[in-house]
Protein backbone atom coordinates (compact mmCIF):
# COMPACT_ATOMS: atom_id res chain seq x y z
CA UNK A 1 0.00 0.00 0.00
CA UNK A 2 1.43 3.39 -1.02
CA UNK A 3 0.73 6.77 0.44
CA UNK A 4 1.53 10.06 -1.09
CA UNK A 5 2.63 13.12 0.81
CA UNK A 6 2.09 16.52 -0.78
CA UNK A 7 3.34 19.72 0.80
CA UNK A 8 1.38 22.77 -0.42
CA UNK A 9 2.36 26.42 -0.10
CA UNK A 10 0.04 28.60 1.96
CA UNK A 11 1.36 31.81 0.43
CA UNK A 12 2.21 31.85 -3.26
CA UNK A 13 4.81 34.54 -2.67
CA UNK A 14 6.94 31.97 -0.89
CA UNK A 15 7.38 29.95 -4.06
CA UNK A 16 10.79 30.14 -5.67
CA UNK A 17 12.48 27.75 -8.05
CA UNK A 18 11.24 24.14 -7.90
CA UNK A 19 12.66 21.06 -9.52
CA UNK A 20 11.13 21.64 -12.95
CA UNK A 21 12.72 25.10 -13.48
CA UNK A 22 15.81 24.62 -11.34
CA UNK A 23 18.06 25.22 -14.37
CA UNK A 24 16.56 28.72 -14.80
CA UNK A 25 17.64 29.78 -11.32
CA UNK A 26 20.96 31.52 -11.03
CA UNK A 27 21.42 30.72 -7.33
CA UNK A 28 18.95 28.06 -6.17
CA UNK A 29 18.66 27.96 -2.41
CA UNK A 30 18.40 24.77 -0.40
CA UNK A 31 15.67 24.15 2.13
CA UNK A 32 16.32 22.66 5.55
CA UNK A 33 13.74 19.90 6.02
CA UNK A 34 12.61 18.25 9.22
CA UNK A 35 10.23 15.32 9.61
CA UNK A 36 9.49 12.65 12.19
CA UNK A 37 8.99 8.97 11.42
CA UNK A 38 6.66 6.74 13.43
CA UNK A 39 5.01 3.36 12.84
CA UNK A 40 1.60 3.29 11.19
CA UNK A 41 -1.11 1.69 13.26
CA UNK A 42 -1.34 -2.03 12.68
CA UNK A 43 -4.90 -3.06 11.98
CA UNK A 44 -6.47 -4.38 15.19
CA UNK A 45 -3.08 -4.46 16.87
CA UNK A 46 -2.33 -4.57 20.56
CA UNK A 47 0.60 -2.20 20.63
CA UNK A 48 3.80 -3.27 22.34
CA UNK A 49 7.29 -1.84 22.71
CA UNK A 50 8.92 -4.15 20.19
CA UNK A 51 6.22 -3.60 17.58
CA UNK A 52 6.57 0.18 17.72
CA UNK A 53 10.33 0.50 18.19
CA UNK A 54 12.37 2.33 15.53
CA UNK A 55 16.08 1.73 16.01
CA UNK A 56 17.52 2.91 12.72
CA UNK A 57 16.47 4.58 9.47
CA UNK A 58 17.71 4.63 5.89
CA UNK A 59 16.26 7.67 4.06
CA UNK A 60 16.51 8.11 0.29
CA UNK A 61 15.32 10.91 -1.96
CA UNK A 62 15.08 10.11 -5.68
CA UNK A 63 14.71 12.59 -8.51
CA UNK A 64 12.50 12.15 -11.58
CA UNK A 65 15.22 10.08 -13.26
CA UNK A 66 15.44 7.63 -10.40
CA UNK A 67 18.78 8.91 -9.14
CA UNK A 68 19.54 9.16 -5.44
CA UNK A 69 19.99 12.83 -4.60
CA UNK A 70 20.16 12.37 -0.82
CA UNK A 71 20.78 9.54 1.64
CA UNK A 72 20.71 9.58 5.44
CA UNK A 73 21.35 6.77 7.91
CA UNK A 74 20.68 7.38 11.57
CA UNK A 75 19.32 5.89 14.77
CA UNK A 76 17.05 8.85 15.60
CA UNK A 77 13.42 8.86 14.46
CA UNK A 78 13.62 12.58 13.56
CA UNK A 79 15.23 13.28 10.20
CA UNK A 80 16.87 16.58 9.31
CA UNK A 81 18.45 17.29 5.95
CA UNK A 82 18.94 19.99 3.35
CA UNK A 83 17.85 19.74 -0.27
CA UNK A 84 16.76 21.96 -3.13
CA UNK A 85 13.04 22.67 -3.61
CA UNK A 86 11.42 20.20 -5.95
CA UNK A 87 9.47 16.99 -6.39
CA UNK A 88 11.02 13.82 -5.03
CA UNK A 89 10.31 10.18 -4.37
CA UNK A 90 11.01 9.45 -0.71
CA UNK A 91 11.83 5.95 0.54
CA UNK A 92 12.43 5.10 4.18
CA UNK A 93 13.53 1.67 5.42
CA UNK A 94 13.48 1.20 9.19
CA UNK A 95 15.01 -1.42 11.48
CA UNK A 96 17.21 -3.09 8.88
CA UNK A 97 20.12 -2.81 11.28
CA UNK A 98 22.70 -1.40 8.86
CA UNK A 99 23.58 1.51 6.59
CA UNK A 100 22.57 0.54 3.04
CA UNK A 101 24.89 3.13 1.48
CA UNK A 102 24.36 5.91 -1.03
CA UNK A 103 23.48 3.70 -4.00
CA UNK A 104 21.72 0.58 -2.75
CA UNK A 105 20.64 -2.23 -4.99
CA UNK A 106 17.03 -3.38 -4.87
CA UNK A 107 18.24 -6.59 -3.21
CA UNK A 108 19.59 -4.53 -0.31
CA UNK A 109 16.02 -3.81 0.75
CA UNK A 110 15.26 -7.54 1.15
CA UNK A 111 14.35 -8.90 4.57
CA UNK A 112 14.29 -12.58 5.51
CA UNK A 113 11.93 -14.54 7.70
CA UNK A 114 12.78 -14.89 11.37
CA UNK A 115 11.07 -17.04 13.97
CA UNK A 116 11.65 -14.23 16.48
CA UNK A 117 12.11 -10.48 15.95
CA UNK A 118 13.71 -7.96 18.28
CA UNK A 119 12.20 -5.17 16.20
CA UNK A 120 10.00 -5.33 13.14
CA UNK A 121 11.23 -4.21 9.70
CA UNK A 122 9.23 -1.23 8.44
CA UNK A 123 9.12 0.95 5.33
CA UNK A 124 7.51 3.97 3.67
CA UNK A 125 7.47 5.03 0.01
CA UNK A 126 5.75 8.10 -1.41
CA UNK A 127 6.04 11.33 -3.40
CA UNK A 128 6.81 14.64 -1.70
CA UNK A 129 7.17 18.23 -2.85
CA UNK A 130 9.72 20.39 -1.06
CA UNK A 131 8.84 24.10 -1.16
CA UNK A 132 10.73 27.14 0.14
CA UNK A 133 9.95 28.36 3.64
CA UNK A 134 10.06 31.92 4.98
CA UNK A 135 12.66 31.03 7.64
CA UNK A 136 14.43 28.44 5.49
CA UNK A 137 13.17 25.50 7.55
CA UNK A 138 10.34 23.24 6.39
CA UNK A 139 8.69 20.85 8.82
CA UNK A 140 6.85 18.01 7.11
CA UNK A 141 3.96 16.07 8.61
CA UNK A 142 4.93 12.91 10.47
CA UNK A 143 5.59 9.94 8.18
CA UNK A 144 4.13 6.59 9.22
CA UNK A 145 6.17 3.55 8.23
CA UNK A 146 4.38 0.25 7.71
CA UNK A 147 5.48 -3.00 9.29
CA UNK A 148 6.68 -5.45 6.65
CA UNK A 149 5.28 -8.47 8.53
CA UNK A 150 1.88 -9.66 9.63
CA UNK A 151 1.11 -10.78 13.17
CA UNK A 152 -0.87 -13.93 13.89
CA UNK A 153 -2.43 -14.38 17.33
CA UNK A 154 -4.16 -17.68 18.02
CA UNK A 155 -6.42 -18.81 20.84
CA UNK A 156 -7.24 -22.51 20.76
CA UNK A 157 -9.86 -24.18 22.93
CA UNK A 158 -10.91 -27.82 22.87
CA UNK A 159 -14.49 -28.71 23.80
CA UNK A 160 -14.46 -32.56 24.03
CA UNK A 161 -12.84 -33.75 27.24
CA UNK A 162 -11.08 -36.66 25.51
CA UNK A 163 -9.15 -34.53 22.98
CA UNK A 164 -5.79 -33.14 24.06
CA UNK A 165 -3.58 -30.70 22.18
CA UNK A 166 -0.05 -31.74 21.18
CA UNK A 167 1.44 -28.95 19.02
CA UNK A 168 0.85 -25.94 16.78
CA UNK A 169 3.00 -24.83 13.86
CA UNK A 170 2.89 -22.12 11.19
CA UNK A 171 3.77 -23.58 7.78
CA UNK A 172 4.49 -22.37 4.26
CA UNK A 173 5.79 -18.89 5.05
CA UNK A 174 7.89 -16.87 2.55
CA UNK A 175 11.63 -16.93 3.20
CA UNK A 176 12.19 -13.32 2.07
CA UNK A 177 10.58 -10.23 0.59
CA UNK A 178 11.38 -6.60 -0.25
CA UNK A 179 10.35 -3.95 2.26
CA UNK A 180 8.98 -2.01 -0.73
CA UNK A 181 6.26 -3.47 -2.96
CA UNK A 182 6.27 -7.17 -2.15
CA UNK A 183 6.68 -9.14 -5.37
CA UNK A 184 4.15 -11.62 -6.66
CA UNK A 185 4.36 -14.88 -4.68
CA UNK A 186 6.82 -17.45 -5.89
CA UNK A 187 5.65 -20.77 -7.33
CA UNK A 188 8.82 -22.48 -6.09
CA UNK A 189 8.16 -24.39 -2.85
CA UNK A 190 11.84 -23.92 -1.93
CA UNK A 191 11.10 -20.20 -1.44
CA UNK A 192 8.93 -21.08 1.56
CA UNK A 193 9.80 -22.43 4.98
CA UNK A 194 8.09 -23.61 8.16
CA UNK A 195 8.20 -22.01 11.58
CA UNK A 196 9.28 -23.92 14.65
CA UNK A 197 6.77 -26.37 16.09
CA UNK A 198 5.43 -25.33 19.48
CA UNK A 199 4.62 -28.18 21.86
CA UNK A 200 1.25 -28.06 23.62
CA UNK A 201 -0.65 -29.96 26.28
CA UNK A 202 -4.09 -29.76 27.75
CA UNK A 203 -7.08 -28.19 26.05
CA UNK A 204 -6.17 -24.49 25.88
CA UNK A 205 -3.38 -22.70 24.03
CA UNK A 206 -2.54 -19.16 22.95
CA UNK A 207 0.41 -17.55 21.21
CA UNK A 208 1.73 -15.10 18.63
CA UNK A 209 3.90 -15.44 15.54
CA UNK A 210 5.01 -13.28 12.63
CA UNK A 211 5.40 -13.95 8.93
CA UNK A 212 6.25 -12.00 5.80
CA UNK A 213 3.43 -11.17 3.35
CA UNK A 214 2.14 -14.08 1.30
CA UNK A 215 -0.37 -12.92 -1.31
CA UNK A 216 -1.76 -16.19 -2.64
CA UNK A 217 -4.96 -14.71 -4.05
CA UNK A 218 -8.52 -15.96 -3.77
CA UNK A 219 -10.36 -19.15 -4.71
CA UNK A 220 -13.87 -18.08 -5.66
CA UNK A 221 -15.16 -21.65 -5.70
CA UNK A 222 -14.84 -21.84 -1.90
CA UNK A 223 -18.16 -20.81 -0.35
CA UNK A 224 -18.02 -22.67 2.98
CA UNK A 225 -15.24 -22.49 5.55
CA UNK A 226 -15.08 -26.29 5.65
CA UNK A 227 -13.78 -26.10 2.07
CA UNK A 228 -10.79 -23.97 3.07
CA UNK A 229 -8.55 -27.00 3.24
CA UNK A 230 -5.38 -28.47 1.69
CA UNK A 231 -7.32 -29.83 -1.26
CA UNK A 232 -8.65 -26.42 -2.35
CA UNK A 233 -5.94 -24.06 -1.09
CA UNK A 234 -3.15 -22.66 -3.32
CA UNK A 235 -0.04 -24.81 -3.10
CA UNK A 236 2.02 -22.31 -1.11
CA UNK A 237 -0.68 -20.71 1.04
CA UNK A 238 0.24 -20.17 4.71
CA UNK A 239 -1.57 -22.11 7.42
CA UNK A 240 -1.53 -23.17 11.06
CA UNK A 241 -1.26 -26.90 11.69
CA UNK A 242 -2.68 -28.01 15.04
CA UNK A 243 -2.01 -31.54 16.20
CA UNK A 244 -4.05 -33.29 18.88
CA UNK A 245 -4.85 -36.80 20.08
CA UNK A 246 -8.09 -38.56 20.89
CA UNK A 247 -7.35 -41.92 22.41
CA UNK A 248 -5.33 -43.83 19.82
CA UNK A 249 -6.27 -41.37 17.07
CA UNK A 250 -3.88 -38.60 16.03
CA UNK A 251 -5.66 -35.48 14.71
CA UNK A 252 -4.45 -32.67 12.46
CA UNK A 253 -6.38 -29.40 12.01
CA UNK A 254 -5.54 -27.09 9.08
CA UNK A 255 -6.25 -23.39 9.64
CA UNK A 256 -5.51 -21.42 6.47
CA UNK A 257 -4.74 -17.70 6.78
CA UNK A 258 -6.29 -14.95 4.71
CA UNK A 259 -8.72 -12.09 4.60
CA UNK A 260 -11.77 -14.23 5.40
CA UNK A 261 -12.76 -17.73 6.50
CA UNK A 262 -13.49 -18.96 2.99
CA UNK A 263 -12.03 -17.82 -0.32
CA UNK A 264 -9.24 -15.36 0.59
CA UNK A 265 -5.64 -16.63 1.04
CA UNK A 266 -3.88 -13.24 1.07
CA UNK A 267 -1.60 -12.50 4.02
CA UNK A 268 -0.93 -8.75 3.94
CA UNK A 269 1.80 -6.74 5.64
CA UNK A 270 1.07 -4.60 8.69
CA UNK A 271 -1.99 -6.66 9.62
CA UNK A 272 -2.88 -8.38 12.88
CA UNK A 273 -5.01 -11.50 12.49
CA UNK A 274 -6.66 -12.89 15.62
CA UNK A 275 -7.71 -16.52 15.25
CA UNK A 276 -10.18 -17.86 17.80
CA UNK A 277 -10.19 -21.59 17.11
CA UNK A 278 -12.69 -23.95 18.75
CA UNK A 279 -12.10 -27.67 18.30
CA UNK A 280 -15.48 -29.35 18.58
CA UNK A 281 -14.43 -32.88 17.75
CA UNK A 282 -12.78 -34.94 15.04
CA UNK A 283 -15.40 -34.08 12.42
CA UNK A 284 -17.25 -30.96 13.66
CA UNK A 285 -14.78 -28.16 13.14
CA UNK A 286 -14.69 -25.06 10.99
CA UNK A 287 -11.71 -26.21 8.94
CA UNK A 288 -10.48 -29.42 7.41
CA UNK A 289 -9.43 -32.28 9.71
CA UNK A 290 -7.31 -35.27 8.95
CA UNK A 291 -6.66 -38.11 11.38
CA UNK A 292 -5.04 -41.47 11.70
CA UNK A 293 -4.73 -44.26 14.25
CA UNK A 294 -1.93 -46.81 14.43
CA UNK A 295 -2.79 -50.33 15.58
CA UNK A 296 0.04 -52.78 16.22
CA UNK A 297 -0.46 -56.51 16.81
CA UNK A 298 1.33 -59.78 16.15
CA UNK A 299 0.50 -63.45 15.62
CA UNK A 300 3.37 -64.81 17.68
CA UNK A 301 1.07 -65.44 20.63
CA UNK A 302 -0.49 -68.28 18.67
CA UNK A 303 2.68 -70.34 19.11
CA UNK A 304 3.64 -69.24 22.60
CA UNK A 305 4.99 -71.81 25.04
CA UNK A 306 4.75 -71.19 28.75
CA UNK A 307 4.01 -67.50 28.14
CA UNK A 308 7.00 -67.03 25.82
CA UNK A 309 6.80 -66.43 22.09
CA UNK A 310 9.02 -68.66 19.99
CA UNK A 311 10.51 -67.69 16.67
CA UNK A 312 8.47 -68.74 13.67
CA UNK A 313 9.09 -67.11 10.25
CA UNK A 314 5.45 -67.71 9.35
CA UNK A 315 4.26 -65.39 12.11
CA UNK A 316 4.16 -61.64 11.67
CA UNK A 317 4.11 -58.26 13.32
CA UNK A 318 1.34 -56.13 11.83
CA UNK A 319 1.13 -52.33 11.81
CA UNK A 320 -2.26 -51.12 10.61
CA UNK A 321 -2.99 -47.49 9.73
CA UNK A 322 -6.56 -46.28 9.93
CA UNK A 323 -6.62 -42.87 8.28
CA UNK A 324 -9.33 -40.42 7.26
CA UNK A 325 -9.19 -39.21 4.62
CA UNK A 326 -6.96 -41.72 2.82
CA UNK A 327 -4.32 -42.17 1.53
CA UNK A 328 -1.52 -41.35 3.96
CA UNK A 329 2.23 -41.79 3.87
CA UNK A 330 3.88 -42.32 7.25
CA UNK A 331 7.47 -43.05 8.15
CA UNK A 332 8.74 -44.70 11.32
CA UNK A 333 10.97 -47.39 12.76
CA UNK A 334 10.55 -50.34 15.12
CA UNK A 335 13.03 -50.90 17.91
CA UNK A 336 13.48 -54.21 19.75
CA UNK A 337 13.86 -53.27 23.42
CA UNK A 338 14.49 -56.83 24.65
CA UNK A 339 15.07 -60.20 23.06
CA UNK A 340 16.82 -61.32 19.88
CA UNK A 341 16.82 -58.38 17.48
CA UNK A 342 18.15 -60.55 14.67
CA UNK A 343 15.18 -62.88 14.94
Amino acid sequence: MKKYLLILAAILLLWSCIAEDRTECTNPRGVFVSLTVRPERMSSVTRSADETAIRDLNLYLYDDNGNVVLHRYQTSATLRFECLPGDYRMCIAANLGRDLGDNPLWEDFTVTHADEYDVLPMAYEGDITIIPSADGVLTLPTVEVQRCVTKISYNISVKPADIELRSVQLLSVPRSTSVFDAAAPSDNPDDYTDCLEVGLSGQLAAGDCYLLPNMQGTVSAITDQRQKNPENAPANASYLLIRAVRGAKVLAYYIYLGGNNTSDFNVRANMHSRLNISILGDSEVDTRISSYAVNVHDTYEENSVGGYCTYNPLQMLAVEIDRSPAPLTLRGHITVARGDAGA
